[in-house]
């Protein structure tokens, strides 16, 4: 079963589990990538009793599953700006887990639980993938570490925005998003860090929008710009998680890893 949202997947997993047929793993993008990978072995085990996968489109990504039928909940997601229906790619990578060569079944099946949605899937499945006519590009440190020295600065925020303001690149070519990492490079450049770290800062996956993630993160640079070197109980002390039992504890616990 697909779905797009944490409280969806929780939401759909209970309705599922609640009929008394089926006990369901789970896996989506913010789960730590130990844990998705130990809900999928589960899933995998023909042994266990959990035989329903509720997941995002994050099956899409690493996961070697053995999925007989893809069920969509819906066709739409919100990709943090808003919410729109997949696309042609996006129904065909996902729609692509059911039945893979070498996997217990070859052969899958896919489906809607809207009925609505089938003449999307059906179209989607039918239609040939767009050709990717541009790749997208980032500056390499070695360029910004030139660009820096020619403008004589160490300060990373000004130099990575003026190299994407002032960057001429051919028709096939496109500077990747970098709103997050001037996000993080205003952050950084706060501290007594070399340019190198700063960049190295820069590409941590941290989500801005998240402010533990965005405290941790915070704290971890200021740490390791005094010591040279972060222990993990400077910023975290173990014994003070618990299990969570609502969806705002499960996000924090997420946000925390």
């Amino acid at each position: 079963m697909v779905t797009f949202s944490r409280r969806e997947i929780y939401k759909l997993k209970k309705k599922i589990e609640m009929a008394g047929n089926h006990l369901c793993s789970v896996v989506y993008g913010s789960l730590p990538p130990e844990t998705r990978t130990k809900q999928a072995t589960m899933f995998n085990d023909e042994a266990s009793d959990l035989n329903v996968l509720v997941a995002s489109d994050a099956i899409g990504m690493g996961l070697n599953l053995n999925i007989s039928r893809i069920i969509f909940s819906t066709l739409k997601k919100f990709d943090g700006i808003c919410t729109r229906e997949l696309t042609v790619p996006e129904i065909k990578q996902i729609a692509g887990r059911a039945g893979r060569y070498g996997s217990k079944f070859p052969v899958g099946e896919v489906t809607c639980l809207d009925a609505e949605d089938l003449p999307l899937l059906h179209s989607s499945l039918k239609s040939p993938s767009p050709i990717i006519e541009r790749a997208g590009l980032f500056p390499t440190f070695d360029l910004l570490s030139v660009y820096s020295r020619l403008h004589g600065t160490d300060f990373l925020h000004p130099i990575l925005e003026r190299f994407l303001d002032k960057a001429k690149l051919s028709p096939d070519y496109f500077i990747a998003d970098c709103e997050d990492m001037l996000k993080v490079a205003a952050i950084v450049d706060e501290l007594p860090l070399a340019l190198h770290d700063k960049y190295v800062f820069c590409q941590s996956p941290v989500d801005v929008r998240d402010d533990i993630s965005t405290q941790g993160l915070t704290q971890f640079a200021e740490n390791y710009a005094k010591k040279g070197t972060v222990r993990l109980k400077e910023i975290f002390t173990p014994g003070t998680l618990r299990v969570p039992t609502t969806h705002n504890q499960l996000q924090e616990l997420e946000s925390v890893h």
